[in-house]
């Protein structure tokens, strides 16, 4: 057994937090799965308000959260820098793979004699002002969607950029759903009237004011139509706005739930308003369990996700009826709380999604399709990939 050990890769994986949030997820879910093939280990720079499960995968709490002032945010990354160098020496780690900008930054300037891989999990950060350095530094660069690799290799020339596609545990997600929701929640739903879902954390870039504004114009058509939100952060301006739009007692906002699948299963229709995304997880968990989907043709991500070539859906102005999902007009990602002003890609969404509610049959049709879409995002193809690659170091 001992000799077997030996042989193993040693691999560290490292990331700010295990709270919630796609990058977090597939984090944990990389050391839960790694740790039976690789010598593991999993840095965390603060184990605060842990959400994600690890498994059997060795955690280790650096103790060093995030600071609010710049002088302390400056002494983290050293402090970070040298714990996590100390780590890789003592360990003789041999590859170490970074989820997020922190730690990404740590991981490049804790260089030992280790391969370093960087994971950019949203779009936002291949125009961040570190991407040129982190680039010029990592052996391997790890995008999430095809169309951010291509972007990083014409912007920064990384050694090497490679796409690597979130993992959808569609077998789970479909066992969880059979479980029971919140029993405080569960009138909304008996309650007659098609029911739209988006789920996220509370940041403006989910753009979940549109949504509200949309749903708003549905209730013209729809007036029994319902919308969930489930996630997690300060929802209160949006509480206000659907005060406002007097859609108040059609909406539910349920926090955050650990397990949200009875909520998505449920669903007649799921719905994406981000302005940006990297590979937008909650999408795919909706397909999984068979919901059919709309989504605002943002960046990265749902073209991907929606058409089976996402080159051909390139304009963010137009409406395409992909084969496994609508994706509609890019929206403005200036924050409007003002309820008497509605936007022209708000009436669209909004045209659109009744459309389907009011076509069963071809929501049903969508619906099949999406789940079977899903189960081209699987676990398989992700370990696969990854552990060919770490393979060949």
């Amino acid at each position: 057994m001992a000799a077997d050990k030996t042989e193993k890769k040693k691999v560290m994986l490292v990331v700010p937090l295990l709270d919630q949030g796609g990058l977090e997820r597939i984090c944990a879910y990389t050391a839960r799965h790694l740790c039976d093939q690789c010598e593991l280990c999993l840095v965390v720079f603060s184990t605060k308000n842990m959400l994600y499960d690890v498994g059997d995968a060795e955690l280790l709490d650096l103790g060093l959260g995030s600071r609010k002032t710049l002088v302390g945010k400056v002494i983290n990354v050293f402090r970070r820098v040298n714990a996590v160098r100390q780590i890789k020496r003592r360990r003789k780690i041999e590859i170490t793979y970074s989820f997020g900008m922190t730690a990404n930054l740590v991981n490049v300037l804790s260089r030992v004699k280790d391969k370093i891989w960087i994971g950019i999990r949203g779009y936002g950060a291949v125009g961040e002002k570190n991407m040129k350095l982190l680039c010029k530094r990592a052996d391997t660069v790890i995008c999430c969607t095809r169309v951010m690799r291509d972007e990083v290799e014409a912007l920064y020339h990384p050694r090497e950029t490679i796409c690597l596609y979130n993992p959808c545990e569609v077998e789970k997600n479909r066992r969880l759903c059979k479980e029971e929701m919140e029993e405080r929640h569960k009138a909304f739903f008996e309650t007659e009237g098609p029911v739209i879902v988006s789920m996220g954390r509370a940041d403006t870039v989910k753009g979940f004011w549109h949504l509200l504004k949309a749903v708003s114009l549905i209730r013209r058509e729809i007036p029994n139509v319902k919308l969930v939100l489930i996630g997690d952060g300060d929802f209160s301006e949006y509480e206000k706005l659907a005060e406002d739009l007097n859609i108040e007692k059609n909406v539910l906002f349920t926090g955050l739930r650990k397990n949200p699948f009875p909520y998505l299963v449920r669903a007649s229709l799921y719905a994406l308003c981000s302005y940006t995304e990297g590979f937008p997880n909650a999408l795919i968990e909706a397909m999984s369990v068979g919901v059919p989907c709309i989504a605002v043709n943002c960046k990265t991500g749902p073209a991907e996700i929606l058409a089976e070539d996402y080159t051909r859906a390139e304009a963010q102005d137009q409406v395409y009826a992909c084969e496994y999902g609508v994706l509609l007009p890019l929206m403005n990602p200036v924050k409007n709380l003002d309820a008497s002003v509605t936007e022209a890609e708000e009436r669209i969404f909004a045209d659109e999604a009744v459309k389907l509610l009011l076509d069963p049959e071809k929501l049903s049709a969508m619906g099949e399709k999406a789940g079977k879409r899903s189960e081209q995002f699987s676990e398989t193809s992700y370990m696969d990939q990854l552990t060919q690659k770490i393979e060949q170091v």
